[in-house]
């Protein structure tokens, strides 16, 4: 009944950049389910977050064009009869949360430098 992915919702962040939020939910055991809304949105990497042209290459070479955001909302355990209000539960929680994080005209560049960093950290570990 519930395997299909779909996208439920979109919202331009502006800058060309799309949130998606992707209902993923599935059968999970019994008359149970796991409710799941995965969030992503293409960040397109650019240099002005960067200290110049040869941090930007480098990030380039690490994170790629783009920069792939992703949270995922769940509910584990729902039972069939409220699946939808678990998912309406979920999208709000979202709009409450998450949106007002992604909508900051200072998110792609925190993001972008954030990402840079985690991929310098975990290179330096190996």
């Amino acid at each position: 009944m519930m395997n299909s992915e779909q996208i439920v919702r979109e919202y331009d962040l502006g800058g060309g950049i799309t949130a998606r939020l992707r209902d993923e939910t599935r059968h999970y055991f019994g008359g149970y389910y796991h409710v799941r809304i995965e969030v992503s949105a293409d960040i397109p990497l650019a240099a002005s977050p960067f200290s110049g042209l040869e941090e930007y290459q480098a990030a380039r070479r690490l994170l790629g064009e783009r920069i792939r955001f992703r949270r995922v909302l769940e509910k584990m355990a729902v039972p069939e009869a409220d699946i939808a209000a678990a998912r309406q539960s979920l999208l709000e929680a979202f709009d409450a949360n998450v949106l007002p994080y992604l909508s900051r005209p200072d998110f792609p560049e925190r993001f972008m430098r954030s990402e840079y960093a985690k991929c310098l950290k975990s290179s330096a570990r190996r």
